[in-house]
């Protein structure tokens, strides 16, 4: 238990993600050849982290249905039936259900972005009610904490942040969209609804939230149709998970057989119709004004309008696209007709409130959307990657020649998108059949025998996953019990990582910002966010002062070592608060045992800094 022995975690980096593994998975377009190669690489990924945390029994694994056999657990929900059946199928069989304190520390990650303090995990295992589960879900639901976590997720998706390269938002306009996602959350506003909302935003976009999805996207160094088609292309990937962009430069066919089966079908007019939904949509040059709160600091807002006068025309040269030539049948503009329907807008109706409604009457819309949450809870989605989309290779019944299908469990998508439609696009209501499963309540140990590799999709046990770069950050100062407060522009002091506005803040030049970079937060703009691990990673985690070992010291007042010091000296006791501040559950006997041994064998002040700084960089507390 001496720090040396944490190095050893450096030898785990490469079996978490290595850097061939990297390669094989581009970010661009690939072909069907190179996605079988980058999903493979997922799963390897997926299942090294698995068995990097919890490795697997490694005796004979039984088989299912004989005399003595593994036993099945209960299904809950349909979810348990999908995946409970194709794993009978073919004969595989999940894991046992985790215990109480795995359960809790996931399901709190998961829901809220934070772990639960010790008092709150002793309370839950004290607790012997057979439907506690249930209420803790239903309680994390209704926390403030609930509304702070998927604020984040929403602000990912959308690419909330004051400064992007091809324009700005500026503190004032990321302030107000912030505020619009986080009270639309706190509000319970269906997903559906805050979707149409952006889409037809409308209004000043530095005191109003909407119209910042259209200022996200302009293009100043080109044409207007450049905007109209970043925001089609955006609401396709971000909405209907489907890679759209590449038609806004050529056809289908000819350059996306390779790629997108039902996509290889439309054609850069088709697209061009998808654009012109956005074409009344009007902001004009930017107006330059002051924050009254910070008058030293010269700001642009923009004012988002509906002209209806207005269309796509087809009459570009320059910008960042390819001549926009007229239609075949001879027009000179394209009028909105939706891609994947046919369906144009009624007499009358504002186009971009007409996109907004045919969007998300969509099935692929509450497809896109299960599956992104499916992957926030389980750690990988039913497809993937999460933009990649074939719509034509979603049934296993009907696939284009020599295709597979795309879903890991088709059935299960499908039912998972029903529900969500069925709950009227209730962000809590699907969450919450997704965390009362037995599915997501496996064990991390697959405990039935070895693992396989190949058994990976099945979601046969839990796959740990690193935490998001902020959440790690609130995990290190509930664990220490030493906090921080930012103080964002227009928003005032923030104490937690999880309710920042974008991915800006703090800046790289702060200590916390520049940790938060290392994590791979990302910068909503060309930059994806990752939970990938890296060297570099390991190595802020272990040496930086500011992030983690200061807040260990005892000399600091504040901190969980000076408060457990304080309370107690017996090595058995110190080692039991650590392990429940830490990593939100009790040691083992083994464990305990090996702390304690620790403990005794030097100042006991210093032997518990360095104890809790080894279960800080431990894989259980980086991964969910």
């Amino acid at each position: 238990m001496t720090r040396k022995s944490l190095l050893a975690l450096l030898a785990l980096v490469p079996v978490l993600l290595t850097a061939d593994e990297k390669a094989r998975c581009p970010m661009g377009p690939f072909t069907f050849e190179t996605a079988r190669e980058q999903q493979a690489a997922l799963y390897h990924r997926v299942s090294a982290v698995a068995e990097a945390v919890a490795p697997s029994d490694k005796r004979r694994a039984v088989a299912p249905g004989t005399p003595g056999g593994w036993q099945f657990p209960p299904a809950a929900n349909f979810i348990d039936t999908d995946l409970f059946n194709k794993m009978k199928a073919d004969g595989i069989v999940p894991t046992t259900v985790a215990g109480d304190e795995e359960f809790l520390r996931r399901v709190t990650l998961d829901l809220t972005g934070q772990i639960p303090d010790s008092a709150t995990v002793q309370a839950f295992l004290a607790d012997h009610a057979t439907d506690k589960r249930a209420k803790k879900i239903d309680q994390l639901l209704a926390s403030d904490a609930f509304v702070d976590r998927w604020t984040l997720w929403f602000g990912d998706l959308v690419q909330n942040v004051q400064v992007a390269t091809n324009i700005r938002e500026y503190y004032t306009g990321r302030n107000s969209y912030y505020t619009w996602i986080h009270n639309s959350i706190q509000q319970k506003k269906p997903y559906d609804q805050m979707a149409r909302e952006v889409i037809a935003g409308t209004g000043d976009n530095s005191t109003s939230g909407p119209p910042n999805y259209w200022v996200r996207q302009i293009q100043p160094n080109g044409p207007i149709q450049d905007t109209y088609d970043n925001l089609a292309a955006q609401s396709g990937d971000h909405f209907l998970g489907m890679p759209l962009l590449c038609l806004s430069c050529h056809n289908g066919l000819g350059h996306l057989e390779l790629v997108n089966q039902y996509l290889k079908k439309k054609s850069r007019a088709d697209f061009w119709k998808m654009s012109a939904f956005f074409a009344q949509g009007f902001t004009g040059r930017p107006t330059v004004y002051q924050d009254p709160n910070n008058p030293n600091v010269t700001l642009r807002k923009y004012n988002v309008t509906d002209n209806p006068a207005q269309r796509y025309n087809l009459n570009t040269t320059d910008g960042n696209k390819s001549p926009r030539t007229p239609l075949p049948d001879g027009s000179t503009f394209a009028s909105p007709v939706y891609m994947f329907t046919g369906e144009t807008p009624m007499p009358g109706e504002l186009t971009r409130v007409a996109f907004g409604r045919m969007l998300t009457s969509d099935r692929q819309f509450a497809r896109a959307a299960v599956n992104y949450l499916w992957k926030e809870m389980f750690g990988m989605g039913l497809v993937e990657p999460l933009n990649s989309f074939d719509l034509s290779r979603l049934d296993p019944n009907n696939l284009p020649a020599g295709q597979t299908v795309q879903p890991t469990n088709p059935q299960l998508l499908e039912e998972l998108t029903s529900e969500l439609i069925l709950d009227q696009f209730d962000l809590r209501a699907i969450l919450r059949t997704m965390a009362t499963s037995t599915s997501y309540q496996l064990a991390s140990r697959y405990t039935p025998g070895a693992w396989n590799e190949a058994w990976t999709p099945y979601f046969a046990r839990h796959y740990p996953h690193r935490l998001m770069a902020e959440m790690l950050l609130d995990e290190i100062a509930r664990a220490t019990s030493v906090g921080f407060s930012f103080n964002i522009n227009g928003l005032g002091p923030v104490t937690s990582a999880v309710k920042l506005p974008d991915t800006s803040e703090p800046n790289a030049r702060n200590p916390y910002g520049a940790f938060l970079g290392e994590l791979g937060r990302g910068n909503r703009d060309d930059q994806m966010r990752s939970n990938d691990a890296s060297i570099s990673q390991s190595l802020s985690q272990m040496n930086n002062a500011t992030i983690v070992v200061n807040r260990i010291h005892r000399s600091n007042a504040a901190s969980t070592v000076s408060k457990i010091l304080a309370s107690t000296s017996d090595p058995a006791s110190i080692a039991d608060q650590l392990y429940l501040a830490t990593l939100s559950r009790h040691p083992s006997a083994s464990e305990s045992a090996q702390a304690v041994a620790y403990l005794r064998g030097g100042t006991l002040s210093q032997k518990t800094e360095d104890l809790q700084w080894v279960l800080l960089n431990s894989l259980e507390f980086l991964l969910d």
